[in-house]
């Protein structure tokens, strides 16, 4: 209700086509996997009859005869290019001191593998994972770093095909609140070096929301796995999002290409862009590459350093005419002080108003 309420995502759920599938946030609760059957199937029975989606892969390959209690990972092909779509939340499980976790049933990693085999057939092949790829191995971690044995286990199949053969595959992310791109360098977790285990990934979003871990990490951000990432703020608003352009030739000995862009507040403020061409994969790095995200905006940074500077002068002055028997200039001061706070505070919601209307009319075609 609260993302349909909005003018400017209701406007654009309206203009654009989307494949859909959910994660964390709009699945059950928050970082929540398959486990709660019962809330599970009334989440799957909702997606079945309201998102408009593909052919389910657990009807496809009979697996599964109830579209409505069944995962909903799924895959398409437009031109030249296959897309498949993971369902990571499902049928996940979360991993624990004594298990490792599940983060798909073998039924969808069968299909996965199967989808993955045929991308000779595709000049590119796009797979959409929900939970982020680069994540570091913990124990109950909501990242792909949760479940080290299936990342593992797919990053050798990976590497084993795709790698061994056309090198086509483009991976693309989200949940972490930020964009970000990895060249292949930080994806690979094969453990091999025969083939180029390493894909290029793409970690896109918000629309509309703050960084990785939000305020919670103003003095400490958070360190990220990619090559070109961390362009978001942890404690501000983003508005963010990506497009990937395909240019793919007729003359099928030419190679194509993949053109990314990423974006915020609008569709002309450009603050990431790269190409790919031909083949796509390379060898993971020993060693994988680390970003860490500004707390703050350079504005929001000043307006603080004054807020406090305005908060303490007061205070010292109080002080030194306290020690000084001087009360009435020391509650003089205290009463500066506390409108210096009120202004600050008064200060700060306005802003946030403002920013927010304009959020309201940013353009996001």
């Amino acid at each position: 209700d609260k993302v349909m309420g909005s003018s400017s995502q209701r406007s654009l759920y309206m203009r654009t086509i989307f494949s859909y599938i959910w994660d964390d946030h709009d699945w059950l609760a928050n970082n929540d996997d398959g486990s709660n059957i019962d809330a599970g199937n009334v989440a799957k029975q909702g997606y079945s009859l309201g998102i408009p989606h593909y052919n389910l892969g657990p009807i496809e390959t009979q697996t599964s005869t109830d579209e409505g209690t069944a995962a909903k990972y799924q895959a398409f092909t437009i031109g030249t290019v296959r897309f498949i779509i993971l369902d990571l939340r499902s049928e996940s499980r979360k991993s624990t001191a004594s298990y490792g976790g599940k983060v798909y049933s073998d039924e969808q990693k069968e299909w996965l593998f199967s989808e993955l085999s045929l991308a000779d057939n595709y000049d590119y092949v796009v797979l959409a994972s929900s939970r982020p790829w680069t994540s570091p191995d913990k124990i109950g971690s909501d990242g792909w770093g949760g479940f080290v044995s299936d990342r593992d286990e797919l990053s050798s199949f990976i590497a084993s095909t795709i790698g061994a053969g056309p090198k086509n595959l483009f991976v693309i992310s989200g949940d972490n609140h930020m964009v970000a791109f990895d060249d292949g360098s930080s994806t690979d977790y094969s453990g091999q070096s025969e083939f180029p285990g390493g894909f290029p990934l793409l970690h896109s979003g918000p629309l509309s929301n703050y960084g990785p871990g939000g305020a919670k990490n103003i003095f400490k951000p958070r360190e990220h796995r990619f090559t070109e990432g961390c362009m978001a703020v942890s404690s501000e608003l983003n508005y963010q999002f990506s497009t990937i352009e395909f240019d793919l030739p007729q003359d099928t000995a030419e190679s194509g290409c993949l053109r990314i862009k990423g974006y915020k507040e609008g569709s002309s403020n450009i603050i990431f862009e790269k190409e790919l061409c031909g083949e796509i994969m390379r060898d993971g790095s020993a060693e994988q590459d680390t970003c860490k995200m500004k707390s703050f905006t350079a504005p929001t940074a000043v307006m603080l350093l004054v807020a406090l500077i305005l908060t303490m002068v007061p205070g010292m002055l109080i002080l030194y005419f306290l020690g000084r028997n001087r009360w009435v200039l020391a509650l003089i001061y205290f009463g500066i002080g506390i409108l210096f706070y009120g202004i600050t505070i008064a200060a700060s919601v306005v802003g946030a108003l403002c920013f927010g209307e304009r959020a309201k009319a940013l353009d996001v075609s």
